[in-house]
């Protein structure tokens, strides 16, 4: 099970998340309270073990400015929310987690589509970072493809077991639901990994 820590901001916050285990650290480029620049984000990737994977999050921004960003950076996966289109994926010089964000069953239509040209599918609530979460049950019609998707929206301490055991993801993302007044808490972060690896007992 893969755990995705998102939103992260600093070097220290990076190297702890890694050592609690996560498998992936997030770095938001698109504007956000936990937006970083480009020197941030090469400082903490500087830090990192090549084992821990790190993401950039990207919002409707070009893919020849994403392509850029992740060679400064050296990132190892680009996060594309927004109005991403299956060309804007193959442009893309990294692997692709494409974020869909659901409100309705009909929202899940383009998971095949993009599936095709991502290596990831990241189902999220409807506004990514909010802590919103969206009805689990609308993904009862995915089958085969669970195996490549990371379940975002909401999730917590209190709900990642759940979460696992009700959609049966590939991996999990949360970024406020391990904050405490609006900051990553370590404390959190290092409990939400430990839920995670007992629900996959």
């Amino acid at each position: 099970m893969l755990v995705k820590i998102c939103g992260i901001i600093d070097a220290e916050t990076a190297l702890a998340t890694a050592e609690a285990g996560a498998d992936l650290i997030g770095l938001v480029f698109a504007k956000s309270k936990r937006q970083v620049t480009v020197e941030q984000a090469k400082t903490i990737r500087a830090m990192l073990a090549d084992s821990v994977k790190v993401v950039g999050v990207f919002k409707d921004e070009e893919m020849s400015n994403v392509n850029w960003i992740a060679k400064q950076v050296g990132l190892d996966y680009v996060q594309l929310h927004g109005a991403t289109t299956l060309k804007d994926c193959q442009l893309s010089q990294r692997p692709v987690i494409k974020v869909i964000a659901v409100r309705e069953q009909a929202d899940l239509e383009q998971v095949n589509a993009f599936l095709a040209v991502a290596d990831y599918i990241l189902l999220d609530g409807a506004v990514a970072g909010s802590g919103t979460s969206f009805n689990w049950h609308l993904l009862n019609q995915l089958t085969h493809e669970r195996q490549r998707i990371i379940l975002a929206g909401g999730l917590s301490v209190a709900n990642v077991q759940a979460a696992i055991n009700q959609v049966a993801p590939v991996g999990v993302d949360v970024s406020s639901g391990v904050e405490t007044n609006g900051s990553k808490d370590i404390e959190k972060i290092v409990q939400f990994i430990k839920k995670v690896q007992e629900g996959m007992v």
